[in-house]
């Protein structure tokens, strides 16, 4: 049953701090008769009076101090979540949780967080690793989630945010150096080095195995740069986004190469619950990740050398792949 309501909790301080009807009505902003309405029916739904009237002074009850007391802890309860929402709605204060799906992305967003701090230094963002989007979004554990991998969901909406490619990268020396790109049936005799263990590995989940591909062995090593070491050590093939390995094939004895004669595209999207209101910020580090043009950016910074180690075409080793 509500019975009481904030302008009740209102009057009641309003009545105790100024003693009267008159300063207590103008303080509010109503009129007197108003606010003698207010007080008649509060008074009646809960059977007791809250102020003993007086020609010139209210004083209040023991029911009414026991009211008000708690009111006025209501009412600066209240005041702080209007002012921390009014902070967070026009980006002033907030804190902003960001999955993503993959670890090559910590490569540019340190950028991405210089540029937004510039505009909203008072935003703590918290960056981590997302597993399942949908689970992840609906938990509260993020508030939008970076994926390469979007599938359709009636609940969430999903911003493109740039085009990539996935390549496979090589040491220089490797058999397969001299075709122009690779098969998917070429993983099946190479052991595949991978940044997560097989049943986290996307694209041997989503990918190589329905098409019953089993590389020789999907190697757990973790960081990127751990990655890079053991392919040029010969230990096997891994899959990088085409932006992330550029400016290694300059500096590693290493070689890139598309996957399959087309490519392998996908986007990149920031994904967010449908039912969500976005935040003003939010909306500005999606934005910040649009226009940083992180492929263009890294590629550009590779000085050619992804173009020069990927591009090359070998006809001969291309018309011995099946098709």
């Amino acid at each position: 049953m509500n019975t009481i309501e904030l302008k009740h909790l209102r009057m009641i301080c309003a009545l105790h701090e100024s003693g009267n009807m008159t300063h207590a009505a103008e303080k509010l902003c109503i009129s007197q008769s108003a606010l003698s309405q207010q007080l008649k029916d509060i008074e009646t739904k809960l059977g007791t009076d809250l102020f003993l009237r007086t020609r010139k002074k209210m004083i209040i009850t023991d029911a009414g101090r026991q009211l008000q007391s708690t009111a006025a802890e209501v009412l600066k309860a209240v005041d702080q979540v209007e002012r921390a929402i009014s902070l967070k709605t026009k980006g002033e204060k907030g804190e902003l949780r960001v999955g993503t799906q993959c670890i090559f992305c910590y490569k540019w967003l340190p950028q991405v967080m210089r540029l937004f701090h510039q505009k909203f230094p008072n935003i703590e963002i918290e960056i981590g690793n997302s597993q399942e989007v949908h689970g992840d979004l609906e938990g509260k554990r993020y508030d939008l989630i970076i994926s390469g991998a979007m599938a359709p969901h009636e609940r969430l909406t999903s911003v493109p945010l740039f085009k990539d490619q996935l390549v496979a990268v090589m040491t220089e020396n490797h058999p397969l150096v001299s075709c122009g790109f690779l098969q998917l049936s070429d993983f099946a005799a190479n052991n595949l080095i991978s940044h997560c263990e097989k049943g986290r590995n996307r694209f041997y989940q989503q990918v190589l195995r329905p098409q019953g591909i089993e590389p020789k062995r999907i190697m757990n090593v973790g960081a990127p740069q751990a990655i890079i070491e053991m392919v040029v050590a010969g230990f096997g093939i891994a899959i990088f986004p085409r932006w992330a390995v550029a400016e290694s094939l300059n500096s590693w004895r290493i070689v890139a190469r598309p996957i399959t004669p087309r490519g392998f595209p996908l986007t990149w999207h920031a994904v967010y619950l449908s039912r969500n209101n976005i935040p003003v910020y939010q909306q500005e580090f999606i934005r910040s990740i649009s226009c940083l043009n992180v492929t263009e950016h890294s590629i550009a910074k590779a000085c050619g050398g992804l173009s020069q180690k990927v591009d090359q075409r070998q006809p001969d080793c291309a018309m011995s792949h099946h098709p």
